[in-house]
């Protein structure tokens, strides 16, 4: 399976899952919360080196972006933990020090060379099937996020008919990083956590867990951590330090599976 689409980090599969992913967080919201977000459009940025998913306005519209250097690094924290969970390997650490060793900021994000995987454990089914689930995991954490500031009503916007241009994408697109708020910042892991475990317990096949909010927490810890240079994403610029947001999902998820739903 050296074909498969995350192996080949194949970018419009990656943003095909994205597109499908929110439609499942969507239809598992109760209706009042769909009301609010249903036709909002997600938006890909294609610009070199960006990291970041975001929720915002323009011209009174509603959108939701997500870059394709995150929906990279997503495909690669898939394929590493898939790897470390089956094989007892540690690719997640590896990745994220190679990554912090390599990346400069505003340049495109840099892969790790043709052997860093192992290439008979690269095409185990095991092993693919399970970096799916993983990847899946992931953006739906992200994306679930950033959902949940349009149902909450934390940007003065909502949901209206008739698609974006052109001019209003880009000026989106390259616009300044929102700063963040933190209290909403807050409500938004609480909620965007819910809905993914939500949506997962609605699913015929794998059940999504809060695993892949905890494993894109873990990398850019890592890189906070570990990198030589200041390499601060647009992600982090956006949202509070993975440090805070790590116990606020795991006891989200906690709660959840004990069932407590927080409501705000």
């Amino acid at each position: 399976m050296l074909n498969d689409p995350i192996n080949l980090v194949d970018i419009g599969f990656l943003r095909s899952r994205a597109q499908s992913i929110i439609a499942e967080l969507t239809a598992a919201l109760e209706p009042s919360k769909q009301a609010r977000v249903r036709g909002i459009p997600l938006l890909v940025d294609d610009t070199p080196g960006e990291v970041n998913a975001f929720a915002g306005c323009i011209n009174g519209r509603s959108m939701m972006a997500i870059t394709d250097g995150l929906l990279d690094i997503e495909s690669h924290l898939a394929q590493a933990r898939a790897n470390d969970e089956l094989f007892g390997t540690r690719k997640v650490d590896e990745y994220i020090a190679f990554l912090a060793q390599h990346q400069r900021p505003g340049q495109p994000i840099v892969r790790p060379a043709p052997g860093f995987f192992n290439p008979t454990q690269q095409v185990d089914g095991r092993r693919v099937a399970r970096q799916h689930q993983l990847l899946d995991e992931q953006v739906a954490f992200v994306l679930g996020h950033e959902l949940a500031h349009h149902y909450l009503g934390h940007l003065p916007c909502t949901a209206q008919d008739g698609p974006l241009s052109p001019g209003d994408i880009g000026r989106v697109l390259s616009g300044a990083v929102p700063l963040f708020n933190q209290p909403n910042e807050i409500a938004a892991d609480v909620e965007g956590t819910q809905n993914v475990l939500g949506a997962g317990r609605a699913r015929q096949s794998y059940q999504w867990t809060e695993g892949g909010g905890l494993l894109t927490m873990q990398f850019f810890a890592g890189m906070d951590r570990m990198s030589p240079v200041d390499i601060l994403f647009s992600f982090e610029r956006s949202h509070p330090p993975p440090q805070l947001r790590i116990p606020i999902i795991q006891q989200t998820a906690s709660n959840f599976r004990g069932g407590f739903r927080f409501p705000f």
